[in-house]
């Protein structure tokens, strides 16, 4: 590659990554907007508080299912076209955002009244209107990551691939790190819905430049038509298994299918069925003329083991991130403001390092094959998760963001060349759609490592704490027993994250390591 060349396609990848970082940006920003949109709209906490919660949980929803279907999209009918309208989508689910509390909401009341006697609360109306807004929102962020990632594959050839995947990874990494942040330092000094509304111009100049700079790349369209019937199975399938997984045991009857699974009484018809439709979708898919997901994708070589790593990097990942917060606001801070700052700075220990050494390995995978920095960044995080197993309320920040560092650096090794891995691999006309089982995968992973762990700890925490009662039922003693049975809770998660991570080294030794091999294994499979 020439450096004309080199400098057009940095400027392209520059163009995709900023719709990415804002959409990855908005999936954490609303935990800081989520206290003044309560107290703005006067929702009591004692009854809308799961509501609210949908604003975080619909947007994962929207974001997964989105990725399932509009990859596919982007291979059948151009995927500039498609980033381009997945980024107006985004920037009309913000507006809609902002905007919410008027004319959204006066729709909504006429619609209701048109439809049903009495008269709903109006908070929870525009509640609910934001939350249809947020979900609209997460359908543009979720299609822009695949699309973005198939377009990079088109841009750049396989020995520069993996490295431009890196620094999608860490612009995506980098977006839901700051979102916080980002939304707690425009509360301080705007009105919440400038974070929805700052989005717009961002989108509009975005929108005219990839327009414009994007219209010569070329791309191989895939032949054929839409499987929407796929999509309605796999759709469904997603939704069940996050509204089954999150589920909360609030309400719960005791029932001895709760006592056997850990997981409350509703969410297990929940899972079933995604089960169900999962197994329905594979059938169909086998099936169908032009199916959504090629199965036959996964005999290629480095496909199916770059999956299965996918999903349990996603896995380990995710109970680092909810272990940290968890850890700081049971054992070491003394109020809610402290607990939740120190919190954000220590997950920047994990999650900066990460977003860095997601660029790193993809040069490195670009240079030395994908197995050696999978493989390395999976050691390395493996040793992170060991040294994170000592925590203890006496462990000073220093030690465990340093723990921290290892865990980031090992996982954001692994993440370009596991990515470049399925995408080079991958027909030129079903890049859009390995691209998005690349996500799909590591969300997977993490929505079942929370919420297993979660069930996990739940468990083991209420044997520990009789186990420790019985030997010491001294009422002074509660607290005491109260912060060793929640040490040795989170440590028990840390090492089955370990354990997690080193399983994932197995796939990684079947990668092929040579890039040149992926041409053949394409021309193959056409």
């Amino acid at each position: 590659m020439s450096k004309g060349n080199k400098a057009q396609a940095g400027l392209l990848l520059t163009l995709i990554s900023i719709p990415i970082f804002i959409g990855a940006l908005d999936l954490t920003v609303v935990s800081a907007v989520l206290p003044h949109v309560i107290l703005d709209l006067e929702i009591p906490i004692q009854t809308g508080l799961d509501d609210a919660a949908w604003m975080v949980t619909g947007y994962l929803l929207a974001y997964s299912i989105s990725m399932t279907f509009m990859g596919r999209l982007s291979d059948l009918y151009g995927r500039r076209q498609v980033y381009l309208i997945a980024l107006v989508v985004f920037a009309f689910g913000s507006y809609l955002v902002a905007v919410a509390d008027t004319w959204p909401t006066q729709l909504a009341l006429r619609t209701y009244y048109m439809l049903f006697p009495g008269r709903p609360d109006v908070s929870f109306v525009t509640l609910y209107a934001m939350i249809a807004a947020r979900m609209i929102q997460a359908f543009g962020a979720g299609t822009m990551v695949p699309v973005g990632m198939a377009m990079v594959g088109d841009i750049f050839g396989v020995g520069n691939r993996a490295r431009a995947l890196g620094i999608i990874a860490a612009v995506d990494t980098a977006g839901w790190v700051v979102g916080h942040l980002y939304g707690g330092i425009v509360v301080r000094f705007w009105d919440w819905r400038m974070i929805f509304l700052i989005n717009l111009p961002i989108c509009a100049v975005a929108f005219v430049f990839i327009w414009y700079k994007l219209r010569k790349v070329p791309q191989e369209k895939s032949k054929g038509n839409m499987d929407w019937l796929g999509t309605l199975l796999i759709a469904g399938s997603l939704t069940m298994l996050n509204i089954g997984l999150g589920s909360t045991s609030e309400g719960s009857t005791g029932s001895s299918l709760e006592s056997q699974t850990g997981l409350p009484e509703n969410a297990v018809p929940l899972l079933i069925g995604s089960g169900v439709f999962l197994l329905l979708f594979l059938w169909w898919q086998n099936r169908a003329k032009y199916p959504l997901v090629d199965l036959s994708l996964f005999k290629l070589k480095n496909y199916l083991p770059a999956s299965v790593a996918n999903f349990l990097v996603g896995f380990s990942l995710f109970v680092a991130i909810a272990n940290v917060p968890l850890f700081i606001n049971s054992l070491i801070a003394t109020t809610l403001v402290q607990g939740a700052w120190d919190s954000g700075w220590m997950l920047s220990a994990l999650t900066v390092p990460m977003a860095i050494a997601s660029i790193l390995g993809g040069w490195l995978s670009d240079k030395r094959g994908y197995r050696f920095p999978a493989t390395v960044g999976l050691i390395v995080a493996v040793f992170g998760f060991i040294l994170m197993t000592s925590w203890t309320a006496e462990t000073s920040y220093t030690t465990m963001a340093l723990h921290l560092l290892f865990c980031g650096i090992g996982l954001g090794l692994t993440m370009a060349p596991i990515a470049a891995a399925i995408v080079n691999t991958s027909p030129s006309d079903q890049r859009g759609t390995s691209s998005a089982l690349v996500i799909i995968f590591r969300l997977i992973g993490m929505t079942i490592g929370i919420s297993s762990i979660t069930t996990y700890g739940l468990r083991r925490a209420e044997v520990i704490s009789k186990q420790l009662l019985s030997i010491a039922p001294d009422i002074n003693e509660i607290s005491q027993i109260a912060v060793e049975v929640t040490e040795r809770v989170i440590r028990e998660t840390f090492i089955i994250a370990g354990i997690v991570a080193a399983i994932a080294i197995l796939p990684t030794i079947f990668l092929k390591n040579q890039n040149k091999g992926d041409l053949k294994n394409v021309r193959e499979h056409n």
